[in-house]
C-alpha cells in the first residue's frame, strides 16, 4: 500500500478550487477534496504585506500520485506561483486508508 497524503492548495476563488479539483476527481488522482470557499490569506509578496480573500482546498491521495497532481494544478491555476503543499499522513483509520487505496 502507498502512504496516504494530504495536498494543502490555495485558489484565486472556490469556482477555479472546484474546476480543479473536479479533474482530478475524474481522472482518479484523488478521492476527495474539501473546498473552504473564503479564508482570508495575509501574506508577503514581493516584498509587501498583502490581504486577501481566497478559496483553500485539502484534498486527500496516495504519494505516489503527488508529482501528477502538483504538475496538474500548476497547470491550470490561475497565479503564476500557486502553493501546493504535501502533508504526508502518519496513521489514520483503518476504512480511510482502504479507501484511499481503492479509490485511485
Amino acid at each position: 500500500m502507498n502512504a496516504l497524503v494530504l495536498i494543502y492548495a490555495t485558489f484565486a476563488d472556490s469556482q477555479e478550487a472546484e474546476r480543479i479539483a473536479m479533474e482530478l476527481l475524474h481522472d482518479k488522482l484523488i478521492v476527495c477534496a474539501n473546498i473552504l470557499p473564503k479564508v482570508n490569506s495575509m501574506y508577503l509578496w514581493e516584498g509587501k504585506i498583502n490581504n486577501s480573500n481566497e478559496a483553500v482546498a485539502i484534498m486527500k491521495s496516495r504519494s505516489d500520485l503527488t508529482d501528477r497532481i502538483i504538475e496538474r494544478v500548476e497547470a491550470r491555476h490561475s497565479y503564476s506561483q500557486p502553493v501546493v503543499a504535501v502533508i504526508s499522513i502518519a496513521e489514520a483509520n483503518k476504512s480511510f486508508i482502504d479507501w484511499v487505496n481503492i479509490g485511485v
